[in-house]
């Protein structure tokens, strides 16, 4: 018995665990997404309450409170805050035994304009007025007003609140930006999911027999190698005022009022300065770039379906339009829900067509100007806090709405499985 059991523990001893090797093949996935993901989306999250900024190579901050009626940083206007009070200090100087009068607001006003011109004007004589009201209502004297006023100055509130005034702005309005966003995005997606449905059918049909598939399949694939910005220069470049689609359209123009002695002069089409032509160049890129991978997407979904379930429908009758409806689309669901999310999360983040063709101002009139076009300004500000909020705020807008396509797709297959 002894033997035996030195004879099992030998054994166990040398055997090798070979399910554990699974976690070293995948530990490096694990470690680049926490490194270059994880770590920049908490990080982004972090920042979004604080006031943070970088000036060439010195950083300033973060600030986890702001001044309330100051434009910046804190560190830039910490002596203005020493001048302000003394300014304050004169003008009780002047006026001392007056009484509070509504004309001591606009004095005050006065007093620190001439100290300082980066204070926000707007809100702090707003906030003063109300003040001065409540003051005169307690019949208090210019003094203590003053003292009521030094102390509004050098209020402080958290910079959480002030990125998230900054990124709701009711002049720079996000949801104007995301309804932008949709509209280009929807505009590009429905021609492109219908043509990828029709090629991929088409291309893995064998009754069809097409021939030079292969040259077809490599040529709608190739505008998705294309760099957005060469893409989108080059569109700017063909429908500008004097581009070749203008000239085209000149010639046909002339075409048609060929010998007459009173025709109009031509006038070139301005794309760029119309809202729909310029949302609808932005969609036939993305589509002409994307189009060609959905097919291929789609192709591999449509081959991943048993072919007996084709020839059964074959031989009960059914026409290539209910073959379509009934079985492809169907089965093809999973594939097309993933198609259709990833576009989602693509179309949210619409920056590279719409930032160039605009050169990155969304004209006309900021109806082209994305979400991502906004962070993307406060970046170019070094204003990180306002950046931040709007990252976290594309993120939950992806993760919802991702969310929300995926269940109410899915729900039907799912249950008939």
């Amino acid at each position: 018995m002894d033997t035996d059991v030195s004879t099992k523990k030998t054994k166990k001893k040398h055997t090798v665990q070979y399910d554990r090797w699974g976690y070293f093949f995948i530990a490096p996935f694990f470690l680049i997404y926490v490194i270059f993901s994880l770590i920049p989306l908490l990080t982004t999250f972090v920042y979004s309450f604080f006031e943070y900024y970088r000036i060439g190579l010195d950083t300033v901050g973060p600030y986890f409170k702001v001044y309330k009626y100051f434009e910046g940083d804190k560190e830039e206007f910490e002596w203005e805050l020493e001048e302000m009070p003394l300014a304050l200090d004169t003008f009780v100087a002047e006026y001392d035994g007056d009484t509070l009068t509504l004309d001591i607001k606009d004095e005050i006003m006065d007093a620190l304009y001439e100290v300082d011109g980066t204070i926000d004007y707007d809100l702090y004589e707003k906030d003063l007025g109300k003040l001065l009201e409540k003051d005169i209502n307690e019949k208090k004297s210019v003094e203590a007003f003053v003292e009521d006023a030094k102390a509004m100055i050098t209020k402080e509130i958290p910079s959480f609140k002030k990125n998230i005034s900054v990124v709701f702005n009711k002049n720079d309005n996000m949801g104007r930006y995301f309804l932008n966003t949709i509209i280009m995005w929807i505009l590009g997606f429905i021609p492109q999911i219908l043509i990828s449905l029709l090629l991929a059918v088409w291309f893995t049909n064998t009754e069809l027999n097409l021939k030079f598939q292969r040259f077809f399949k490599t040529v709608i694939y190739m505008p998705n190698l294309i760099m957005a910005a060469a893409f989108s220069m080059l569109f700017y470049a063909m429908f500008s005022p004097s581009g070749p689609i203008n000239g085209i359209l000149e010639k046909f123009f002339t075409y048609m009022y060929r010998g007459q002695a009173a025709a109009p002069e031509f006038e070139p089409v301005r794309f760029f300065s119309s809202t729909g032509w310029t949302r609808a160049l932005v969609a036939t890129m993305n589509f002409l770039m994307w189009y060609g991978n959905t097919t291929i997407m789609l192709m591999a979904g449509v081959m991943g379906i048993d072919v007996s379930i084709f020839e059964a429908a074959r031989i009960d009758g059914a026409g290539a339009f209910k073959t379509f409806f009934k079985i492809t689309l169907p089965l093809l669901l999973p594939i097309f829900v993933y198609v259709l999310i990833t576009s989602l999360i693509g179309g949210i983040q619409m920056f590279d067509v719409p930032q160039i063709l605009t050169n990155g101002k969304g004209t006309p009139d900021r109806t082209t100007m994305t979400i991502i076009m906004k962070l993307n300004n406060h970046l170019f500000s070094k204003n990180y806090g306002p950046a931040g909020i709007t990252s976290i705020i594309i993120f939950a807008i992806t993760g919802v709405l991702s969310g929300v396509v995926y269940k109410t797709t899915m729900q039907k297959y799912t249950n008939k499985r």
